[in-house]
């Protein structure tokens, strides 16, 4: 095994690693690894514990997806596996759970490109639509992965849902997936009379990645005033975005040297692995992993948001007192942009923008026991700066607890509080 893999040992699921290497090398180091296995085992039973007032004791479920999860990802990474063999796993797993047998699902081709998903619960209460982005770290899942969660998602929202299978990084590196979940939001506009919901009451939401998507395609509407991205001049301006709806966001890529990375460092996700994930969907290639998550990289040029919005409080390394001056960028990465450029675009960093006023009203939803916990927190604060409603709640559970909505009374608490926030924004 070469030392760049052993390195990354203990972040790949230990069953993987045990058939992984007993076909290569068989014997002493399949021991070595079943060991591995008990420990590993061992671990997460006693992190549940331990962090008890964090989540729940069913969360070891969770805990154990997000193992295979990021071996998986690693696996891809470090032993050069077709990332498609990963997904696909990750797919089986996902749809292990039948879907809900009250809402009917349709399937349409917006383009050669991007599909979306209708679900429409039996019962519906309101005009709205939600546009679901789903999560994956840019590079993992998909629509149909969630078909279960989106089917409960309708189900319990009492209203329709448009879930966008878009491209994925690093074989679509941005602003593919962008423009893809751009796109879904188009098609569900334009097809308002189809889904019978109010053109004026559709929201744009989705979890983790698909977070991020959520509020970059918000501020992407913004500034095209709600015209497709091909469209001519003249053309109708459609009405505002009614709500996003963030679960869990990556909002940022200035550092993992703060309070809930540091304090969440044991969970998913791993803040070593969000460096890689970053950069495969900035960029398409590992190029600028090193950098991401950096602040040494920066020049001692920090984001505004870390100067307004981070408690002075909070464990952090870099120049706060500076503020990163280069102006958003509009254009996606082109060969040979500085990485100062590719920080400074708010649409791979909502966090990042200069500017977040004329935004729809938000409803963010952060998990206790995240690392990523306080960047949605922080997003949250810098949307009510720029003067936009925004509430943040926060769920007593892990990152991607929102996905079992059958089976989690918390996750279907906050699901009835996004259903309210609907309520509100739909008049």
């Amino acid at each position: 095994v070469s030392t760049q893999s052993t390195g990354y040992l203990q972040s790949i699921p230990p069953f993987l690693l045990v058939c992984y290497v007993s076909y290569q090398w068989r014997n002493l180091l399949s021991i070595l690894l079943v060991i591995f296995v008990i420990y590993s085992f061992v671990k997460n039973t006693i992190s549940v514990l331990t962090d008890s007032h964090k989540m729940p004791k069913r969360a070891f479920i969770l805990l154990v997806f997000f193992d295979i999860w990021t071996g998986l990802a690693n696996l891809c990474r470090y032993c050069y596996l077709d990332p498609t063999f990963t997904r696909g796993f990750l797919d089986v797993i996902m749809r292990a759970s039948v879907a809900c047998p009250t809402t009917a699902t349709s399937i349409h081709q917006v383009n050669k490109d991007v599909e979306v998903r209708v679900y429409k619960p039996t019962t519906v209460s309101t005009k709205a639509c939600l546009v679901y982005l789903h999560g994956g770290g840019w590079c993992f899942l998909s629509a149909h992965g969630f078909n279960t969660t989106i089917s409960y998602m309708a189900h319990y929202l009492e209203m329709v849902v448009v879930s966008v299978e878009y491209r994925l990084a690093p074989e679509h590196p941005f602003p593919a997936g962008l423009i893809d979940c751009y796109t879904g939001v188009m098609w569900a506009q334009d097809n308002c009379e189809m889904l019978g919901v109010d053109p004026a009451a559709v929201f744009v939401g989705g979890d983790s990645a698909g977070g991020n998507l959520s509020a970059a395609v918000s501020l992407l509407y913004r500034d095209r005033k709600g015209l497709a991205l091909d469209a001519v001049e003249g053309s109708a301006e459609k009405p505002k975005l009614a709500g996003q709806i963030l679960l869990y966001p990556v909002t940022q890529g200035y550092s993992i040297d703060h309070g809930s990375m540091l304090e969440n460092a044991s969970y998913f996700p791993p803040p070593e692995s969000m460096a890689f994930m970053t950069s495969y969907y900035a960029v398409g290639s590992d190029k600028f992993s090193s950098w991401f998550h950096n602040p040494a990289k920066l020049r001692n040029k920090v984001p505004q948001f870390w100067s307004n919005v981070v408690k002075s409080g909070d464990k952090k390394k870099g120049g706060e007192e500076e503020v990163l001056k280069e102006q958003k960028r509009l254009t996606p990465y082109v060969e040979g942009s500085t990485f100062e450029e590719i920080m400074g675009n708010s649409y791979i960093f909502p966090l990042h923008a200069q500017d977040l006023t004329g935004l729809p009203p938000a409803h963010i939803v952060i998990a206790r026991a995240d690392t990523l916990r306080d960047e949605g927190e922080w997003y949250g604060k810098y949307l009510q700066q720029n003067g936009i409603k925004a509430t943040v709640s926060e769920g007593n559970h892990l990152h991607g607890f929102m996905m079992r909505y059958h089976r989690s009374a918390i996750a279907r608490n906050e699901l009835m509080k996004i259903k309210e926030f609907i309520r509100q924004n739909s008049s």
